[in-house]
């Protein structure tokens, strides 16, 4: 498996080396923030990258794959510079990443417990259902703090241009949109849309799309494509 999967590590002032020594095959790295935090010696063994600081991962990922399309490797693994502890642990990103086809980096024992709002145990909010996935309620709970989103505002506005429905009231996602993915399919989908998402997911810092796309990351990488 080694030479046909390539990794693509998204950083913001962060040492990527313990994942770099965990991984198997290729990679390279996006770097969104200041140079030396990055070691000299990743810098020259692996393929490195000034990036545009977004405030969110999902754009290196997505220039990863507009510059590649017609040329990606058999599997392509997506990862956090912070991915562990902060969304798995190495032991589980140990064993995850032997296997084939689309895989969830995400993995958090809390998230089992289903999260509900204060004490009211009838307003369910989130909950991890399954190893890597996780279940959260569709009422863009993130939009409060953020402007109005240009391009898709809600995430129902997401869904809708994506896959031609609203979004489910409630969405399964893979928290930080890391994740092995195989490159067929990545291609099942045009690469018009990628340029698209990227444009919507960069126009501003951090805006509310790449919070709406997290969400959507499941969907266009690793369920069926209706």
């Amino acid at each position: 498996m080694g030479i046909d999967r390539h990794w693509v590590i998204s950083t913001f002032n962060q040492d990527p080396s313990e994942i770099v020594s965990n991984i198997d095959g290729s990679f390279e790295i996006y770097n969104q923030g200041e140079k030396n935090f990055i070691p000299k010696h990743l810098r020259k063994v692996g393929i490195y990258k000034r990036s545009l600081h977004s405030g969110h991962n999902l754009s290196d990922y997505l220039h990863f794959i507009i510059e590649n399309y017609a040329n990606l490797p058999k599997e392509v693994g997506l990862a956090k510079g912070n991915l562990f502890p902060r969304h798995t642990s190495k032991d589980i990103f140990l064993k995850r990443i032997k296997r084939k086809g689309f895989v969830s980096l995400y993995s958090d024992n809390k998230t089992f417990q289903a999260k509900y709002k204060t004490f009211l145990k009838f307003y369910f909010i989130a909950q991890q259902i399954s190893p890597g996935l996780y279940l959260e309620i569709n009422n863009d709970w993130y939009k409060k703090t953020r402007p109005p989103g240009r391009y898709y505002n809600k995430l129902d506005d997401l869904f809708i241009k994506l896959f031609q429905r609203p979004a489910p009231k409630y969405n399964l996602f893979v928290p930080g949109g890391c994740m092995v993915v195989p490159a067929e399919n990545i291609v099942r989908w045009p690469l018009d849309l990628f340029k698209n998402l990227y444009e919507a997911t960069t126009y501003i810092y951090f805006p509310v799309e790449a919070f709406h796309l997290e969400r959507t990351m499941f969907y266009l990488f690793g369920a069926e494509k209706e």
